[in-house]
């Protein structure tokens, strides 16, 4: 999905780097994530296109679109692989904060946004965005992203009375970097009902605080064996979870 829309952000960069995709990002009102998730729609094409010629001209470039063979507009040296790791990490953020004015204080928005750009820069199959109640009893799914399928939910509960140990973690912790998420006692009460129907090895999961009280948890689900999160990753979904957070306020 998104072939020929990732690869606008693949010939930005070559062209400029960062600050070339955050051009085309700010331009044709659309992350490199979204691009790739989302599916090469006509509209998102002509925007990308519209913008590319844009972020050429005024870099002195000569602009050079291509045509697929089923018509659609695709830039020319279209292909490779974005790097992991660090650098994209901080591309990400770039680029989701260039999208300042469309998506703070729309949260609905902003969520899926932040689980599309989250899945795709860690490599995790399931991202989702939970509100905590104001009894402090449950905790409600806003959206939970889904890489492979690339299909949004929402609605799931889970309530504190079920899963103590883990609502007791986010009250009192930065992050829950539960890289054996069966064996951690934050998130093994999770174990049987949760993390092996679905086949989730790993958790890294960050509480969303807004103006001084938990108002809810980005989870990042690791589908498969366990895995070690380092300390970047855990910055990475700190500063999610704080673009969520100023959203929420803006509301």
């Amino acid at each position: 999905m998104g072939k020929h829309a990732r690869a606008f952000f693949e010939e930005a960069e070559r062209l400029g780097g960062l600050a070339a995709k955050a051009q085309l990002a700010a331009l044709a009102r659309v992350t490199s994530t979204e691009a790739a998730t989302g599916g090469d729609t006509p509209d998102m094409l002509r925007r990308l296109q519209t913008a590319m010629t844009e972020v050429k001209n005024r870099r002195g470039a000569k602009p050079s679109p291509a045509v697929a063979a089923d018509g659609e507009i695709v830039p020319a040296n279209a292909g490779g692989r974005e790097a992991m790791g660090l650098r994209a990490q901080f591309r990400c953020i770039a680029e989701l904060m260039s999208q300042r004015s469309l998506f703070l204080g729309d949260v609905d928005k902003t969520v899926r946004r932040v689980n599309e750009a989250a899945a795709s820069t860690l490599d995790v199959e399931r991202v989702s965005v939970w509100a905590l109640d104001a009894g402090r009893t449950k905790i409600t799914c806003l959206d939970l992203f889904e890489r492979t399928a690339a299909k949004h939910a929402s609605g799931v509960e889970l309530f504190r009375k079920d899963f103590e140990a883990y609502f007791a973690a986010l009250e009192s912790e930065r992050t829950i970097a539960a890289g054996d998420a069966h064996q951690d006692p934050r998130t093994s009460c999770f174990s049987a009902s949760y993390l092996k129907p679905l086949g989730i090895g790993a958790l890294l999961d960050v509480p969303i605080w807004v103006q001084g009280t938990m108002a809810g948890v980005l989870c990042h689900e690791h589908v498969g064996p366990s895995r070690k999160w380092n300390s970047d990753e855990e910055a990475f979904a700190y500063l999610l979870s704080t673009i969520i957070a100023l959203s929420m306020e803006r509301r």
